[in-house]
């Protein structure tokens, strides 16, 4: 993914092309109808019964303008019903004709109209595709679009020679480098690898062709500057060869798009491929025809010349509908760019028709105006719909949270026995099934090199070379050619189908995960590169917490479970939880031994404000529960002192780093309530995301946190902040609770939601019940340590009033509770 500077200079190419199409649409009623084709300054077609034809120009005859004109075109300053004389040259004759130029007949209006909303598609398509994705083909398609765009607009009637000589070096650019572009992008498609070898010679010499044909046509408007004589005929072989090369640039690179679509893996991929290469062929051969045969033979007639034109519009519009209907792309770019362009074309098309409609009646140059302002509209639509679909598409997302690109994305399962292996299978799994990756595989470092961890589908036979190193950034997934490799390693994971790297576990656990190529579409776009990056991030995390854990339970001493001891502990907890008018709550701690490493705790910190915990001690008997004692102790203390939760867990975490102790890191879930706002604000260390029911029955989890405490003095604990409404339920728990097992199954986040639905209607203690229930039902062996904590908001927190008698808490060992 491309996020450099240079990125941003290509978004803001949109905007003087825009800026042109919006011109040559203003302009439309002033442009003047001679009816003259030139090709440099030489006449190449002259239409029966036009002005041209009346002022006795014939194919063949030189126009000449002023010797120190910057301008190349002899017609540029004509102007409708303003006689303009041109000096021709048939041969030796020489002599002087004047031209009478007349306002654009409807039929060449029409024409004019048609190719500006031709270009305005190019223009959308190329700024829609690059808006969704960046990456080097999706450069090149930017910019061949951005050519097309600049090739078919009408150029505008400009009253300055400045700004007319501008508009010629862009249009000479465009035309020398169209060529250019289309073979590079075909040399790519339908990936976006770097091009080497033949193909990445073949590009380059296309390049170099390109420039020298434009320095010739920078060199020979110099030189018109100069005021040296006979540059006529230089115009003419430079007009003629670059048509040339303009065809044979187009030839091949539908040559190269042939072998694409022949050297297809499978009979699938060719059907993507087959609907986009019909239209490129059937667009793009008839204006190759045409340039070619007008540049060889300058005279000759072609019938059909202005379908052709029109005919380019195939090329986007064929590939929108592959990846509507075939999916060629998978960045989901066609349906909305179609979208947008139906809405734009029904727009300007209207003020079009209406403005057409207006000038053949009583306000002609009112209804010409109006015409031009609406395809000016058009354009400066079809520049902005690109740069602002992720403005758009990030307000639209904040109002549904739940749109994603990859749904299944969800947050990795965490919890005391997951193994960081099993973790990487998930992962694998879940990104090839969210991305539709033809495989997936997870490789972690070892004393002797990279081991392979995990796979699925077609790279469950790759093997890691022993000094297989990449240098890469942390989170963010990076293509296989871009990346820092070797040259050995390159070849061999593109020569797998590797795809793309992705870094995980930048703790104890160093891994890579490679991206198998996809199915649907050989890129990322921007969109789900960031997903990715979060959900690597996540997996980071839990994948942190899981070697932890490991390590802490390697490292614990024998349990010793003492009835004595757990009576203590319970004694600890409170006895009562806190209840409002406003705010009901309910907690329990449920233990699989005497003692354990769950616990919960209420400090009342101001009136109607209180800070609870929910704590999960790495391993679990007699040395959890006495982990959990010191912090319970100085939880307390830090809670009366800070009122920010994401302080208490940087104290406490300083204080556990400083014990210098393996074994005891702790997660620990700090919010502060404050009943009188109905307001959450909650910090996590390493324990399972806090998740909210609201009254109408959506669900939200709050995933910020940061690692457990006890392991490193520069965590920092991000704060997530809630607001409950009447009916609202936020539940508070342990991996214990989703991670209770039948067999193989474990009860899970969804089972969970289903208990709160059931009983989202009643009191907080009830809900708790209900919770505690399902989860007994559900597992077919003794409960692991388990704490739940349930707050419901009772009314809004505008109707609060004084506060009512506590509840008391429910809190037992789970055998004993198991055994009932």
């Amino acid at each position: 993914m491309d996020r450099s500077t240079t990125s941003h200079v290509f978004s803001l190419l949109l905007f003087p092309v825009a800026a042109i199409l919006a011109l040559s649409a203003l302009t439309l009623p002033l442009q003047p109808y001679t009816g003259v084709a030139l090709q440099g300054d030489r006449v190449a077609t002259i239409e029966p019964g036009s002005p041209g034809q009346q002022a006795g120009l014939a194919p063949g005859d030189v126009l000449a303008a002023s010797p120190r004109s910057l301008i190349s075109n002899p017609l540029s300053a004509a102007v409708p019903e303003r006689p303009l004389p041109l000096e021709i040259r048939r041969g030796s004759e020489r002599r002087v004709a004047w031209l009478a130029p007349v306002p654009l007949p409807d039929g060449e209006r029409r024409l004019h109209g048609a190719l500006l909303a031709v270009a305005c598609g190019f223009l959308l398509l190329g700024g829609w595709v690059w808006s969704e994705r960046r990456d080097r083909l999706t450069r090149t398609f930017l910019l061949l679009c951005l050519a097309f765009t600049l090739l078919l607009v009408p150029p505008p009637h400009l009253a300055s020679t400045a700004l007319t000589l501008t508009h010629e070096v862009i249009q000479a650019a465009a035309a020398a480098f169209l060529a250019a572009l289309c073979i590079h992008f075909f040399a790519q498609f339908p990936g976006s690898r770097q091009v080497r070898g033949g193909l990445g010679a073949l590009v380059a010499a296309s390049y170099i062709g390109s420039l020298l044909l434009f320095a010739a046509a920078l060199t020979v408007l110099g030189l018109r500057s100069l005021g040296r004589p006979g540059f006529e005929s230089d115009l003419t072989l430079l007009a003629a060869a670059g048509g040339v090369w303009f065809a044979a640039g187009l030839l091949i690179a539908l040559g190269l798009f042939v072998r694409s679509y022949l050297r297809a893996a499978s009979g699938d991929a060719r059907r993507r491929l087959r609907v986009a290469l019909v239209g490129t062929i059937f667009g793009a051969a008839p204006i190759t025809a045409l340039i070619a045969v007008r540049s060889l033979s300058p005279g000759t007639e072609v019938p059909g010349e202005r379908g052709a034109v029109l005919l380019t519009l195939l090329v986007p519009a064929s590939f929108a509908w592959a990846t509507v209907v075939h999916r060629v792309f998978d960045f989901r770019v066609a349906l909305r760019a179609v979208v947008a362009t139906t809405v734009l074309a029904f727009a300007g098309a209207g003020g079009y028709v209406v403005g057409q409609w207006i000038a053949a009646g009583r306000w002609p140059g009112f209804g010409a105006g109006m015409a031009g302002g609406s395809l000016a509209l058009l354009a400066m639509g079809a520049a902005l719909a690109g740069p602002a679909n992720p403005w758009l598409r990030s307000f639209a997302a904040g109002r549904d949270a739940d749109d994603r690109a990859l749904g299944v994305l969800a947050a990795p399962p965490g919890g005391r026995d997951e193994n960081p292996l099993h973790l990487l299978e998930w992962a694998c799994d879940a990104l090839a099934r969210a991305l539709r990756l033809d495989g997936c595989a997870a490789l972690v470092s070892g004393p002797g090199g990279p081991e392979l961890a995990a796979t699925c589908g077609a790279l469950s036979s790759f093997r890691p070379r022993d000094r297989f190193a990449p240098r890469l950034s942390p989170g963010a997934p990076v293509a296989v050619d871009e990346a820092d490799l070797d040259a050995s390693d390159r070849e061999a994971l593109e020569r797998a189908g590797v795809g793309w790297l992705l870094p995980a576990g930048g703790g104890p656990l160093q891994s890579v995960i490679l991206l198998g190529r996809r199915i649907a579409g050989p890129w990322l776009s921007r969109r789900e590169s960031a997903e990715i990056e979060d959900f690597a991030a996540r997996l980071d995390v839990s994948l942190e917490n899981a070697e932890l854990r490991r390590a802490a339970s390697s490292h614990g001493a024998l349990d010793r479970a003492l009835r004595e001891a757990g009576a203590i502990q319970a004694h600890l907890l409170p006895r009562h939880a806190p209840a409002y008018p406003t705010l009901d709550c309910a907690a329990a701690a449920l233990l699989s031994e005497p003692v354990g490493g769950d616990y919960y705790d209420f400090v009342e910190t101001a009136p109607r404000t209180f800070t609870l915990a929910v704590g999960d001690a790495a391993g679990r008997g007699m040395p959890a529960a006495l982990v959990l004692a010191g912090v319970q102790a100085r939880f307390r203390h830090e809670a009366r002192l800070r009122p920010n939760p994401g302080d208490v867990l940087r104290a406490l975490n300083l204080e556990l780093v400083d014990l210098d102790q393996p074994e005891k890191f702790v997660g620990l879930l700090c919010a502060r309530v404050e009943a009188s706002t109905g307001r959450l604000c909650v910090a996590n260390a390493g324990v399972t995301p806090p998740l909210v029911r609201r009254r109408r029955g959506s669900f939200e989890e709050y995933t910020a946190g940061g690692v457990l405490l006890g392991v490193s003095a520069t965590a920092d604990y991000p704060e997530d902040r809630v607001e409950l409404r009447a009916g609202d339920v936020a539940l508070l728990y342990t991996d214990g609770l989703t991670e209770a097992r039948r067999g193989d199954e474990m009860f899970g986040v969804g089972r969970v939601r289903r208990a709160l639905d059931a009983h989202a209607h009643r009191r907080a203690a009830d809900i708790l019940a209900g919770v505690l229930d399902a989860v007994r039902s559900f597992a077919d062996r003794p409960l692991d340590d388990l704490t739940v904590v349930v707050l419901k908001q009772l009314t809004d927190p505008a109707t609060a009033r004084a506060a009512t008698p506590q509840n008391a808490l429910k809190w037992r060992a789970a055998a004993a509770d198991d055994e009932g």
